[in-house]
């Protein structure tokens, strides 16, 4: 009788042989391949950039053309949904952003394998691994490895492998919604445990689909295979990788500093062109630094696979007679030769980075302004209060906000509250629903958040009361559960009405039909139109402003709408870089959890301020590492 055995895990799998032999591997990779793998980096961001992002932007203006659209709202996206001409357009752009992000990362993987293999980095050797790349990347096993690629790579914040996908995450609105309940935090923890464990175990895809020729989807299942018992050694390889990054990046962001600190305090008259010069220093040192790290982490990744050769049973890589050794045809190379090598290199990035310092003499002269941005607080003040309570509002008001945004919802009898949620479950741990409680009923709950606050649930009367007697103007959202009443938005007006308090609050709401029917029944007040999504331009609609969802801003549609006479706010405003970001753009109005943040912030801004202080906030905008 005979049994097959099972293969015996070799010992360079083992932990404490493998952690080292990985870093060692990337370390190598970095020693060996140096500036010119840095160089294909860089083309391999900048070639997508210059060619890829401008035909995906073209293909989805496209495709909101066949919807009749112009800009991105809820309601366009429906209508391209809708459309069959529309949706073929999107596919062929998902189908673009697929390939090239995949083909973008492939191809560094290749790079690295050759300077793995002492073949370097030949011209004809890439460009036949290229072709070949490209071909299997056509053929329908490969999806597998496109959509970990194109989605499950970003969504575990690794966005800085592509720049076609680095703004691919989770918005804001939605994790910061998640992380105000504790059910809510283990659910969104859960969710990036999940798919960071998913991007590990199948990191070993990308090496085996490029390098050695495996299909997609089973160069995942063997990734899969070989991770299952080295998955803390990777994981332990990884984290100690990222925390470099991580230091080279602070590093970096102190090394910037120093030079405009200095001349801020000895001749400040020459800060900003310091700064500029700083700035355009460290935007092609984040570069290097970026690159360094996909590069040592593609090191890694290929020594793991050729540790695992006898358990994944793969004979070897594809046509191996491509690579011809070095010493065949590379001359030796002399002392001179590398000193020249070393100066052209270092001339390569002197130029640019003085390119791209003047271009930033502007930009860091025009920080001297002082930002006009109002500051609201996010349904009142969570620091004091839950949120949508009087509490809340009255500790806003304290914070000095400039005004505070509330939402105000229809009761099953007609009545309203000041109330973000149709259920109660977050705030009151009930399961009924605003939509089935009348006004007194809803008024006597008590409503908790994380913080530990407590209150009850506000009637809209008691609220705007409470906001005119602190002095208080208010945002008000209509929020919308789906059993309004048909007259919703004239009920709503004729009680504010009564309380004298219609025209001494501003208004917005997600729903376009609802906005533009409250500017169609007072053209006198000021109404916005909220887009949890946006792009492109400002849409068109009667409504006087725009609030636009964090993760949808960009400057295009900030311009747009400044060009069709509309402000732009922004919300939900949290991270401290990013607070500063949107005042330094002296956007409309931020809304914030953070209000006395913000405030603060603010008050700082303007001529007096240090240019070394605006030089840390455009670093933290414009050098990318993560």
């Amino acid at each position: 009788m005979t049994s097959t055995a099972r293969p015996t895990a070799p010992d360079g799998l083992a932990f404490r042989r493998l952690v080292p032999g990985l870093l060692r591997a990337g370390w190598d990779v970095l020693r060996r391949g140096g500036w010119c793998l840095l160089v294909v980096y860089a083309l391999s961001q900048v070639i997508p950039l210059a060619l890829v992002s401008p035909l995906i932007h073209w293909m989805f203006t496209q495709a909101l053309a066949s919807a009749g659209a112009h800009a991105v709202t809820s309601e366009a996206i429906t209508g391209m949904l809708a459309s069959g001409i529309s949706v073929t357009w999107l596919a062929g752009l998902c189908v673009v952003a697929l390939l090239a992000v995949s083909l973008q990362l492939s191809v560094l993987v290749v790079a690295v394998d050759q300077v793995r293999r002492g073949a370097g980095l030949r011209p004809r050797i890439l460009r036949a691994k290229l072709l070949s790349l490209m071909r299997r990347l056509t053929r329908p096993g490969f999806l597998p490895l496109g959509m970990y690629l194109f989605l499950v790579v970003p969504l575990t914040q690794a966005g800085v492998f592509s720049v076609l996908t680095h703004s691919i995450a989770i918005p804001n609105f939605v994790s910061g919604e998640l992380l105000k309940s504790t059910q809510g935090t283990l659910v969104y923890a859960s969710f990036l445990l999940v798919a960071g464990t998913a991007a590990l175990r199948y990191s070993l895809a990308v090496p085996l689909f490029a390098v050695y020729g495996v299909p997609g989807g089973k160069a995942m299942r063997l990734s899969r295979r070989a991770t299952a018992r080295t998955f803390p050694a990777l994981l332990a390889a990884g984290g100690t990788a990222a925390a470099a990054a991580l230091l080279a990046g602070a590093a970096l962001v102190v090394l910037t500093i120093l030079p405009t600190l200095a001349a801020d305090l000895v001749y400040p008259r020459a800060a900003a062109g310091v700064a500029a010069l700083a700035l355009g220093a460290a935007q092609i040192t984040g570069v290097a630094v970026a690159g360094s790290l996909v590069l040592f982490v593609a090191g890694m990744l290929l020594e793991l696979v050729d540790r695992n050769m006898p358990l994944l049973g793969l004979d070897g890589r594809p046509g191996e007679q491509i690579a011809e050794p070095v010493a065949a045809f590379a001359p030796p190379v002399t002392r001179s030769r590398r000193r020249v090598t070393a100066a052209l290199v270092a001339g390569a990035a002197v130029v640019p980075a003085l390119i791209l310092g003047l271009i930033n003499i502007p930009v860091m002269e025009g920080l001297r302004d002082v930002p006009r941005t109002l500051v609201l607080g996010h349904r009142g003040f969570s620091g004091g209060g839950v949120e949508n309570t009087i509490s809340g509002l009255r500790a806003a008001a304290a914070a000095g906000t400039d005004l505070v945004e509330m939402d105000v919802m229809q009761t099953a009898d007609g009545g309203f509250v000041a109330m973000h949620d149709a259920s109660l479950m977050r705030l009151a741990a009930r399961s009924e629903a605003v939509a089935d409680l009348t006004l007194s009923e809803l008024t006597s709950i008590t409503v908790r958040d994380q913080f530990g606050h407590a209150d009850s649930i506000p009637s809209l009367r008691d609220y705007v009361l409470a906001a005119r007697e602190a002095g208080q103007p208010l945002l008000i959202e209509l929020k919308l559960h789906g059993g309004e009443t048909g007259d919703y938005v004239e009920r709503l007006v004729a009680e504010l009405e009564s309380l004298n308090a219609l025209e001494q609050n501003i208004y917005h709401s997600l729903s376009l039909e609802k906005a533009e029917e409250l500017k169609r029944l007072r053209p006198g007040l000021y109404v916005g139109l909220t887009l949890a999504v946006a792009g492109v331009a400002s849409p068109e609609t009667t409504a006087d402003f725009i609030v636009v969802e964090e993760a949808s801003y960009t400057p295009a549609v900030r311009e747009s709408a400044w060009a069709d006479g509309k402000e732009v706010y922004v919300w939900t405003v949290n991270g401290a870089d990013a607070i500063r970001s949107m005042l330094r753009d002296n956007v409309d109005g931020i809304i914030t959890d953070h209000p006395d943040m913000a405030l603060a912030d603010r008050s700082s801004m303007g001529p007096g301020e240090p240019m070394s202080s605006k030089l840390y906030d455009a670093i933290m905008r414009f050098v990318v590492i993560f």
